[in-house]
């Protein structure tokens, strides 16, 4: 038989058919872009993001000229003030009126490229910043220039943990500038990151005061109907299907219902029937697919490495075993918490390394204190760490 397979895309940002629309988030962004406000997207990693801003970024309205791009490999002050420098020009170029009317602006610069990936520059040694403020200064006032920046925490990040908290602090501050500066309301700033910007911002300076004028956007997970909505649409034409019973079975399996974890596992069980030779699946089918999975751990990896990554040792280690624990006792319970705190010496700060794990997806809390918010998660905590200290 001609084995169809399910519409679905596992790591990479989802377009064209492979997205899932997500009209209220998408209207809650472009809600808070009309009534000019700079948006702050500070949600765990995998939630679908990077998708919803790469559709926002090809369906705009007239007067917005958008452009959305990862920077998190740049490593440089001056390198993202370039980029962003030509992400500005990037978008006045797409519309040859707008690009007419700005070209005295641009004279004697050294244009390297013009592509359909935008506009590089050489490497003059312009001074990006007041070639930003000049630019964006000359914007017709109908015209928004919007840039979605994906993964900024991950510079300020970076320049911090190599030691250059000065660089990191000029950027907040120009980005700062930039948004709240009355000449500069033509430009717009969406920013994203997976890691949490106040957290981040606040090992910078010690406080978040230069990030606290963003709109905040809330990007939950998917609720039940729109789960039951998502498998259809990717499994809408393939060869496997799923009851209603199935769906709400596949749903329940991974509790935390966001769009990589559904596709996860709805690509495993995919690969099974096919492997078989028949399409027709059982919950049993959904629990092999989930436990392979689990077991090759390539999925999950990432989030033990990034505890080690963006927070001290120290941190690491106590955020590492509350999840150890959780993972064995199923929950941890506050009190487990504070004796977990006092035996690595985080009375102090010990409620926001909780609160860290929250936002950043790994947990919930509750009255009795914090679970897993994944299964997936648990599954790999504890196979990553079978044994524990009583």
């Amino acid at each position: 038989m001609d084995w169809i397979h399910p519409k679905l895309i596992i790591g990479n940002k989802a377009t064209g058919e492979y997205y899932f629309r997500r009209p209220q988030i998408e209207d809650d962004i472009i809600a808070e872009i009309e009534k000019g406000n700079h948006v702050l997207i500070a949600a765990p990693r995998r939630v679908g993001k990077t998708s919803v801003l790469e559709y926002l970024s090809k369906n705009f309205r007239p007067n917005w000229k958008c452009i959305n791009k990862n920077i998190q490999g740049i490593d440089q002050e001056r390198e993202l003030y370039k980029r962003i420098y030509e992400f500005i020009l990037t978008c006045l170029k797409s519309d040859q009126k707008l690009w007419q009317q700005t070209q005295v602006l641009f004279k004697g610069k050294k244009v390297t490229e013009i592509s359909t990936q935008g506009i590089k520059l050489g490497d003059a040694e312009l001074d990006f910043i007041s070639e930003i403020d000049k630019v964006i200064v000359a914007i017709p006032s109908d015209i928004k220039v919007i840039l979605f920046l994906d993964e900024l925490p991950e510079i300020l990040h970076q320049l911090n943990k190599k030691g250059q908290k000065d660089e990191a602090n000029r950027i907040l501050k120009n980005l700062r500038r930039w948004r709240q500066g009355p000449e500069f309301k033509s430009l717009c700033m969406v920013v994203t990151g997976s890691i949490g910007l106040h957290h981040i911002v606040a090992s910078i300076n010690g406080r978040t005061t230069d990030n606290n004028d963003y709109a905040l956007i809330d990007f939950e997970a998917l609720n039940y109907d729109q789960g039951f909505e998502f498998i259809e649409y990717v499994t809408g034409e393939a060869t496997v299907k799923y009851s209603p019973k199935l769906k709400l079975y596949l749903l329940d399996k991974i509790n935390y219902k966001i769009p990589y974890f559904i596709n996860l596992l709805i690509n495993e069980v995919n690969k099974r029937a096919m492997k078989l030779g028949s399409p027709d699946i059982c919950e049993n089918d959904i629990d092999l697919a989930f436990d392979k999975i689990v077991k090759e751990s390539k999925h999950f990896n990432d989030w033990k490495k990034r505890l080690f990554e963006y927070f001290g040792k120290s941190d690491a280690v106590f955020m590492n075993e509350a999840l150890t624990l959780m993972a064995h006792y199923g929950k941890l319970n506050k009190r487990l918490a504070f004796d977990l705190a006092v035996k690595h010496d985080k009375t102090v700060n010990y409620m926001e390394l909780m609160n860290i794990l929250v936002d950043d997806g790994y947990t919930v809390e509750n009255m009795d204190g914090y679970v897993f918010r994944s299964p997936f998660l648990q599954s790999f905590w504890l196979k990553d760490n079978p044994i524990i200290n009583e």
